[in-house]
């Protein structure tokens, strides 16, 4: 027993194994997981701190840029991460892409999945911006056609301490309409 949990704490598998980003597919959208599925620390948007998107707004002119701001306030964070995908809420599309997405620095990238674009953390995008804070910046370009799309997003205030326990996971959605 002493011989698998050691083998376990030094694997490729253990604590520590996604430095660079999270695995795709954990925006807590479309029956997706969060990071909570790897990180552990208390339930899911502890009172202790806040995670917001802002710049989507209520409704979106299509083809139209916007500047994203995720901004993650947690007291005592030393690292963090995020992940997030804008996809259409309903209908043929629902759960696919709607839009575009940029990285605005080099804190973000992006990767591709299944029909998503997933935006999330780079190793220098987990540093912290200001005591107790974190923020991401992206720019969403609206889609062409469609309907109603929803933003999936999520981000680890961690402890830094390379285990996944202590760190506390925030997740949250935001909707925009066409424009009438």
């Amino acid at each position: 027993m002493a011989l698998l949990i050691s083998f376990t704490a030094f694997s490729p598998a253990g604590p520590g194994r996604f430095p660079d980003r999270s695995p795709l597919g954990h925006t807590g959208g479309f029956g997706e997981p969060t990071c909570a599925r790897c990180h552990a620390g208390s339930a899911i948007n502890s009172a202790s701190g806040a995670l917001t998107l802002q710049g989507l707004p209520a409704a979106y002119e299509p083809a139209q840029r916007y500047r994203l701001v995720v901004n993650l306030d947690h007291r005592g964070v030393r690292r963090a991460g995020f992940q997030l995908a804008i996809r259409f809420n309903k209908g043929e599309a629902a759960g696919q892409a709607a839009g575009g997405v940029r990285a605005l620095d080099d804190r973000v990238q992006l990767a591709d999945s299944l029909g998503v674009r997933y935006a999330f953390h780079t190793s220098a995008g987990s540093a912290i911006t200001a005591p107790n804070q974190a923020v991401w910046f992206l720019e969403w370009t609206a889609p062409t056609d469609g309907g109603r799309v929803v933003a999936h997003f999520v981000a680890s205030a961690t402890n830094d301490d390379a285990s996944e326990l202590g760190d506390l996971v925030y997740a949250d959605s935001a909707v925009s309409d066409p424009a009438r």
